[in-house]
């Protein structure tokens, strides 16, 4: 089991790694965008968006008879898929003179830096009921307390839990981006350069409660955090037509390499009040580095920008 149990965060850990973009953007607001006559321009704008992150199980787990026990999986788990929170994004850049334009980004060509910050928090409540097997408790660094409770008619083991999630983010990034008309569509190109770091702090409270005597329960508290740097590059095309002289619909997407680092690192405890063999702490810090392929699609609305 604790080959299971490590494969588990080993997995989870694989998946941070590899991941493409945890959220979607729900409601965006139209970007704000101001330019001066010399040629620097600033745009600012916001969303509601909407994170999912991999499945939480961690505690109490249930074990599979006849002997030679196996393992059941554990007693309770989570689905992360819905997560609210907000975002903010801002550029600064400025419009090269038309001299300076050149036929790969067409006429606009511009350079600017920018970046991001957002942020999604929730809570998870939940029960499970098991009347077979018997009940264990994994820590994090896969140490398993042997099965000292039955689970039947007769010694119902109840576990219910709650789940603290805290999940942030920001990017920064160097870009340069370039006009083409076709028809009543504008077509933009541009290529980046873009670095940041996620972050998912979560807590687990967990109570199993047993009904037959002597009656008790085992508490649980794992805290773990999550969090993954990218360094990488990435090439984008936005599509913008006007509907009328102040909006236009648009179009856009880019799609890059990161080399990415991944960690994981927690600890936890249990304190059991029937019998103490569930009794223990324990703690776990890994890495994995991996390269992920990156592409984010939006489409939205937008007012026209004003002059300065």
């Amino acid at each position: 089991m604790k080959k299971l149990l490590l494969g588990m965060v080993f997995s989870a850990l694989a998946s941070a790694a590899v991941a493409a973009d945890v959220s979607v953007p729900v409601y965006k607001a139209p970007p704000a965008t101001f330019v001066s006559a010399s040629g620097w321009y600033l745009s600012v704008d916001g969303a509601w968006r909407r994170v999912s992150l991999p499945d939480y199980a961690l505690g109490s787990r249930q074990v599979v008879f006849p002997f030679p026990s196996t393992d059941g999986g554990p007693m309770q788990s989570f689905r992360q898929q819905r997560f609210d929170g907000s975002l903010i994004r801002g550029a600064v850049g400025y419009f090269l003179p038309p001299g300076t334009s050149n036929s790969i980004f067409g006429a606009n060509t511009r350079v600017e830096m920018g970046g991001f910050y957002g942020r999604a928090s929730g809570s998870q409540t939940g029960t499970a009921v098991s009347v077979t097997g018997a009940a264990a408790m994994q820590f994090l660094d896969g140490t398993l307390r042997n099965t000292s409770y039955l689970c039947n008619n007769a010694q119902i083991c109840t576990t219910s839990a709650n789940l603290s999630t805290s999940y942030s983010d920001w990017q920064l990034h160097g870009k340069i981006a370039g006009d083409y008309r076709v028809g009543a569509v504008l077509v933009t190109p541009s290529v980046a350069l873009f670095g940041g770091n996620a972050r998912t702090n979560q807590t687990l409270l967990q109570t199993l409660t047993l009904t037959a005597a002597p009656p008790g329960n085992v508490t649980y508290q794992a805290s773990t955090s999550l969090r993954w740097t990218d360094v990488g590059a990435r090439a984008g095309l936005d599509l913008k037509a006007d509907v009328t002289p102040r909006v236009a619909v648009g179009l856009s997407g880019w799609a890059g390499l990161a080399g990415r680092h991944a960690s994981l690192s927690g600890t936890d405890v249990a304190v059991d009040t029937v019998s103490g063999f569930h009794n223990g702490a324990s703690a776990l810090s890994v890495s994995s580095n991996a390269t992920p392929f990156l592409a984010n699609v939006e489409a939205g609305a937008a007012f026209n920008g004003c002059r300065l």
